[in-house]
């Protein structure tokens, strides 16, 4: 299997620690996106999209980093980090759904105006980054809750854990805060604690 990313990327993130975690033969290829290698014909042709991360393997393309969370954990069920019952499937992806739609966007806006605009060069919007930091606040609102009392998002460790923490895994360039969060912030140190995340973390 090959993954192409890019260290940069936050969806890489979770990709590349859970292939750490489930101990997976894969090689990862960087994608000089600088250069537009993610718009030549030859990606393109693996993720029309453009984007990183992309999977390969033998011959299967798959983009969306939730999906190959997915696909990744279903190739070791033994790993427990993909439920099989009903109910457990529906917690992962619910959770999944709502980094998809919601955190990934508003955490996503902070680092636009954070880190992308650093390594782009331009200057940070500071209207921008205000409201895309109300909106990251809401959201650690409602995980802080949901950690209440559990140590991980499903009551276990499952893959919705590696997809959600990437979002903070560059908190402190974003300016992110955890201290009001508690529960948030001890559920990130029992992440980061893990060697699979650790060895996923860019070069800053």
């Amino acid at each position: 299997m090959k993954l192409y990313e890019h260290p940069m990327s936050s969806a890489a993130f979770k990709v590349r620690a859970l292939v750490y975690e489930l101990g997976l033969p894969v090689t990862f290829v960087t994608v000089d996106m600088m250069k537009g290698e993610h718009k030549a014909p030859d990606f393109l042709a693996r993720n029309p999209n453009g984007k990183v991360p992309t999977l390969e393997d033998d011959g299967f393309c798959l983009w969306e980093s939730n999906a190959i969370l997915c696909y990744l954990a279903a190739k070791k069920p033994e790993s427990g980090l993909l439920p099989t019952d009903a109910r457990g499937v529906a917690q992962v992806q619910q959770w999944l759904q709502w980094h998809a739609t919601t955190f990934a966007p508003s955490t996503g806006e902070v680092m636009g105006e954070t880190l992308y605009a650093k390594f782009m060069g331009r200057a940070k919007d500071e209207a921008k980054y205000a409201a895309g930091m109300e909106k990251v606040r809401r959201d650690l609102g409602v995980l802080e809750k949901t950690l209440a009392g559990r140590e991980y998002l499903c009551g276990k460790l499952t893959i919705a854990d590696f997809s959600l923490v990437s979002a903070l895994l560059l908190r402190t360039p974003m300016g992110v805060d955890l201290e009001p969060f508690p529960h948030v912030k001890a559920w990130v140190a029992r992440m980061e604690a893990r060697e699979s995340v650790r060895k996923s973390l860019p070069p800053l």
